[in-house]
């Protein structure tokens, strides 16, 4: 059982040569460095489980991570041409059994000390792959420069995309709040529109109405006139009955003036003959009809 462990141990999987951070065609991260090679303050930091770690920067140099291993492979450099390769300790071989133990406690000593002694041959070489790996991914001190400007220059690439994108959040808020604006003048809209349309109907029944009314006054109009013109005929014929009247009272008059003098002329006459034929009788005036 220990051999086996030993062995999927001491067979690690072999980096690609063309992008060492990928293997297999999925991503995987290269083994932390042991705390012997680790400057103090990140072996502090590891140690305390990030008590006194900027949880920003730290998030900050996780996102760049990935922008840098993509920029490293990326660019086909001289400095990056070398790969280092993992060091394959082999499993020491299994010793053969004794064909005369020379007692059961002798033999347990001997199979204890020897995984003793494995166990801590594994952890040297686990130990010196790691270093080898990560020395590995250490860069020359030529570049360094060169890679804190490239750095500098993504953090500034990634500052610009951070403004762009608030700009654009910006933007999409205002673009909001506009549509926003357009939905309630388009509801106000329509509201008017409904408030028009229902004054509209009232005008059109009033419009009605007053049509309707106006017809009315014309016929009592109508009807005036010829009360008017009635009551003009009525006072005509009253005048011609007034005319008639007067005439009529006139004709009494000279009638009742003529039977006077009649009577007068019949008394006379039967007094006395001789004055009787004395008067002569004037002729009654013509009547006005």
């Amino acid at each position: 059982m220990l051999e086996r462990s030993q062995k999927e141990r001491s067979f690690p999987d072999p980096p690609d040569h063309g992008n060492p951070a990928i293997a297999g065609g999925r991503r995987r991260s290269p083994p932390s460095p042991p705390d012997s090679i680790l400057p103090p303050s990140s072996a502090a930091a590891s140690s305390g489980d990030g008590g006194n770690v900027d949880k920003v920067l730290f998030k900050n140099l996780v996102e760049m991570v990935p922008l840098v291993e993509s920029l490293m492979d990326r660019r086909a450099k001289s400095s990056f041409t070398r790969r280092a390769s993992m060091v394959y300790t082999p499993a020491p071989s299994q010793p053969k059994k004794n064909a005369e133990l020379r007692g059961g406690k002798t033999a347990q000593s001997i199979s204890a000390k020897k995984r003793r002694d494995r166990a801590e041959n594994f952890q040297r070489d686990d130990t010196v792959d790691d270093i080898s790996f990560f020395s590995s991914r250490v860069l020359p001190a030529e570049n360094v420069q060169k890679e804190r400007e490239e750095l500098t220059m993504l953090r500034e690439q990634v500052s610009e995309l951070h403004k762009k994108l608030s700009e654009k959040d910006e933007e999409l808020k205002s673009a909001e709040n506009s549509i926003i604006q357009m939905n309630a003048v388009n509801a106000t809209l329509d509201e008017l529109r409904r408030q028009v349309a229902e004054k509209d109907s009232m005008i059109r029944s009033t419009n009605s109405q007053l049509y309707n009314a106006k017809i009315m006054l014309a016929d009592k109009q109508a009807a005036l006139e010829k009360l008017n013109w009635e009551a003009r005929m009525s006072s005509r014929k009253v005048e011609e009955l007034q005319g008639n009247v007067v005439s009529m009272d006139l004709e009494i008059a000279a009638l009742t003036q003529l039977f006077e003098k009649l009577t007068k002329n019949d008394a006379a006459a039967y007094s006395d003959d001789s004055i009787a034929a004395a008067f002569d009788f004037e002729p009654l005036p013509p009547t006005t009809g």
